[in-house]
């Protein structure tokens, strides 16, 4: 059972199923594509009744683990898909607690800078900023040419996205969400300064008006249409304005104390349900289909042209780089992904401290506490 990426993803992964069908004919596959506003709930039900699915993609393994409802991900897949995988998406998936990987990659994304070509040439801009500095400079030129009537900027620090704050500015100041042992620390100094430093954008007239409101995809329409030049966004967003001409550039970075960028990526998983959840037990002979299953659709020739179909990006190294075979301009995805970080998902509390950060923005972009005010007490309440 997956999730709905497009109108399109059912078609895809049963053609795959169909032609691995083809080759093992003792082995029947059965499929549910399920929309993303009913598949958790449709899985409660399921795992209730003891009628999990074998393979489910469209949540964490996080909820499962504690139940002993889940199989490790080594007992399931084979060892050459598991060397397969980029090392930070998999090591992203190990489980602090149980030092165990419960899930595996099933699609990426990753975020950069993107910046209107149009808006560039007219004021004269010659190049993407790489430094927080010259985002300065280049919002204080675009500010001018414009009157202030086009954003340099986009910032969201919305209850929708505003964990990102954290993710585009703090992890470019040398902070982030936790430390090296998962602790949190998303009142540090680097992440306090990274806020004060977006937060003194906006207040100087270089970003969207309202970000407390604004989501990304609000900012990406303005982009779009010629009213803002720079926004961190996904690597999906040209496939919806393919008529925009945009340049893609790594997210800046303060260079005073980091030297290089650090992207943002995510990844949806897939999990291995046992026979704890299921009313029948999990033969060899079937354990042994599903690996043989999953080294087939993860296999460059089917996997890429998936991720392809849904905007997405491929975990795989062979599915990278057949991607970048195929498309040279995708190959500074490829390097992002490389050099990214990923959210403390596998922290059984994240969605705590993710919803906090969002709170946190929304009480300094409205004016009603200081950055340390607001980083400080959401520390305070994820230690308590």
């Amino acid at each position: 059972m997956g999730a709905q990426y497009s109108d399109a993803t059912e078609g895809y992964i049963q053609s795959v199923i169909d032609a691995f069908e083809a080759e093992h004919t003792n082995v029947k596959i059965n499929l549910e594509i399920v929309g993303w506003d009913n598949i958790e709930t449709r899985l409660s039900s399921m795992v209730g009744a003891k009628q999990a699915p074998d393979l489910y993609n469209g949540g964490s393994a996080g909820q499962f683990v504690g139940d002993d409802l889940l199989y490790k991900a080594e007992d399931v897949i084979s060892p050459e898909l598991k060397a397969d995988f980029f090392e930070v998406f998999w090591n992203n998936n190990i489980d602090p607690d149980l030092d165990q990987v419960y899930q595996i990659p099933y699609v990426a994304s990753v975020r950069a800078l993107y910046y209107n070509k149009a808006i560039f040439e007219e004021v004269g801009i010659e190049e993407a900023p790489k430094t927080w500095k010259e985002v300065e400079e280049v919002s204080a030129k675009i500010k001018e040419h414009y009157n202030g009537d086009v954003y340099a900027w986009g910032v969201d620090a919305t209850l929708t996205e505003g964990q990102t704050l954290v993710a585009y500015y703090g992890w470019n100041n040398g902070g982030g969400y936790v430390d090296d042992e998962g602790n949190y620390i998303v009142n540090c100094d680097e992440n306090v300064e990274a806020l004060e430093w977006i937060y003194d954008m906006y207040q100087k007239g270089y970003t969207n008006e309202n970000p407390s409101i604004e989501t990304r995809d609000d900012m990406q329409k303005l982009v779009a249409a010629d009213k803002m030049a720079m926004l961190v966004t996904a690597n999906f967003f040209p496939a919806l304005y393919p008529d925009l001409e945009v340049g893609i550039a790594e997210i800046p970075y303060n260079d005073e104390r980091v030297s290089t960028s650090t992207s943002m990526a995510v990844q949806d998983a897939l999990i291995f349900f046992n026979e704890n959840a299921k009313a029948t037990k999990d033969t060899p002979e079937k354990m042994q289909a599903i690996r043989e299953f999953l080294d087939f659709f993860y296999s460059a020739e089917y996997y890429t042209d998936f991720m392809v179909q849904e905007g997405l990006l491929p975990a795989t190294l062979s599915g990278a780089e057949k991607l970048a075979e195929q498309n040279p301009d995708q190959a500074v995805y490829i390097d992002a992904l490389e050099g990214s970080k990923f959210y403390a998902r596998s922290k059984q509390d994240w969605q705590d401290c993710s919803t906090g950060v969002c709170e946190a923005g929304q009480k300094v972009f409205t004016g009603m506490q200081t950055p340390r005010e607001a980083l400080d007490e959401l520390q305070l309440s994820l230690e308590n």
